[in-house]
């Protein structure tokens, strides 16, 4: 992580631009194709749901702007983000929320959910997301091919954290669309940066389908 020296920063200007504004989040909501990647994690005996977690954190720990933070009137960079997710274990009916560090391998990656999940002892635990501000908040809806969502909003125009969640996918004359939403906080992330996200998932996720 390092500081950020605002007098100097190329983005100064719209950091205090958007810094006055009451509500400085914004939604988008698309289809992202995700042709082949529910077979591939069928294939390699790996939750979708956790696979497409490690494709949006990987994308997003590319590109600086998902990264900043604002901490005491200060911004700092992250050398990496994490996620924080919602998850429903089987059987219930209560969502939980699981906060775990990344990892580079994919397969290692969904190992170390599936006990993260197992060995969560409630719904709210959030002893691993104590004092931190380097997550990503997630959460899927697996029963609805939606085409717009929001989020919970907390009254904090600092909070940049970004949101995203994905639905149920579809198929679509060969292709496979998945609903796929992103909230973020326009001090930090313009257009052009969530642009460049869904261009960078899907490099990973070629990348992906190609190491198999």
């Amino acid at each position: 992580m390092k500081k950020i020296d605002i007098s100097t920063w190329n983005r100064r200007e719209h950091f205090v631009f958007f810094r006055k504004v009451d509500l400085p989040f914004y939604n988008v909501n698309t289809q992202v194709d995700i042709t082949g990647l529910p077979e591939l994690a069928k294939s390699k005996s790996i939750s979708l749901n956790s696979t497409l977690i490690f494709l949006t954190i990987h994308a997003m720990n590319q590109i600086d702007n998902f990264r900043y933070r604002i901490r005491d009137d200060e911004v700092v960079l992250h050398d990496a983000v994490h996620p924080s997710f919602t998850h429903l274990k089987k059987g219930e009916e209560l969502f939980r929320i699981i906060t775990m560090d990344m990892d580079s391998d994919v397969i290692r990656f969904d190992r170390k959910l599936k006990q993260a999940v197992e060995e969560s002892s409630g719904y709210f635990d959030f002893s691993k997301a104590a004092g931190r501000d380097d997550l990503v908040f997630m959460s899927s809806l697996p029963w609805i091919s939606f085409t717009g969502l929001d989020h919970t909003l907390s009254l904090d125009r600092d909070d940049a954290i970004p949101r995203v969640s994905w639905g149920r996918y579809v198929n679509n004359g060969g292709q496979t669309m998945l609903p796929f939403n992103i909230r973020v906080n326009h001090v930090f992330v313009d257009g052009l940066h969530v642009g460049r996200f869904f261009e960078e998932f899907a490099k990973q996720l070629k990348c992906l389908s190609e190491s198999s």
